[in-house]
């Protein structure tokens, strides 16, 4: 049965979405490197003529020419960051994949990156504690949740704070997960909805009706859950949510 589920790659689709964006930068930015290009070559040329002609100064002229090289490329590889964003997303999918290894080897099955019509579903997690809709985050400074309501801080300036949405809009994946399960198999299983969070997060887990939960902590947090799913049933339920959500994003259905 394991064979049915189709396991997509984490991090996929925002990898993918980071190398379309800064493709399309760099061609919007090509004159403008090649702006850059033009004033600093004379400025390369300076410097290899002036190592050629005195002995003295090629150590210092080389060292120079290779700061101006490492100055262009990183300038060229340097999107905005909110570009940067898409990658930081696929890293934290790829690291909560990485933990979620160990409950795999145990029987348990993830399904990752499902797409869906309004974007796609980072990890579908189905297991003897029940079924997870997990969500990574890989949020830039220190978070702490009071309620559902996550409030992160910059850690170099404890004032500059910042609340963090999306938890409705997850609830809302979690209970389609849910209907397609039903849909799918007949079986009314609750699908918990999960923030996995990469960074500072002192509480490690929090939250009421949408769960917070450090990544190094996920593993064990999902162990620890009451037996909700008999192990024989893990797989078909993991089949029926792949095939029923892979159906609503080919039909574009609700």
């Amino acid at each position: 049965m394991r064979g049915a589920v189709k396991v997509g790659v984490a991090g996929g689709s925002a990898e993918r979405k980071y190398q379309d964006l800064t493709k399309a930068w760099r061609r919007r930015m090509r004159s403008r490197f090649l702006q850059l290009a033009l004033v600093l070559a004379p400025v390369v040329g300076l410097l290899v003529l002036a190592g050629l002609k005195w002995e003295s100064l090629r150590w210092t002229s080389g060292f120079l020419v290779g700061c101006v090289f490492a100055f262009f490329v990183i300038a060229r590889m340097s999107p905005p960051a909110w570009i940067e964003n898409w990658q930081d997303g696929a890293f934290g999918e790829q690291w909560t994949a990485k933990s979620l290894r160990p409950l795999e080897a145990r029987g348990w099955v993830v399904l990752h990156d499902l797409p869906g019509e309004r974007g796609n579903l980072d990890h579908v997690v189905v297991g003897p504690g029940g079924v997870f809709l997990l969500d990574s985050k890989r949020w830039r400074g220190s978070t702490t949740v009071s309620g559902d309501a996550a409030t992160v801080r910059r850690v170099e300036d404890p004032d500059l704070s910042y609340r963090v949405g999306g938890v409705g809009y997850l609830k809302g994946l979690a209970r389609d997960v849910h209907d397609r399960l039903r849909t799918e198999s007949r079986v009314s299983v609750w699908v918990e909805p999960v923030i996995v969070l990469w960074g500072a997060f002192p509480q490690r887990v929090a939250g009421e009706t949408c769960k917070f939960v450090h990544g190094e902590e996920l593993a064990t947090w999902l162990e620890q859950q009451p037996k909700r799913i008999d192990a024989s049933r893990v797989d078909q339920l993991a089949s029926a949510i792949d095939r029923g959500w892979l159906n609503r994003a080919k039909t574009g259905l609700g």
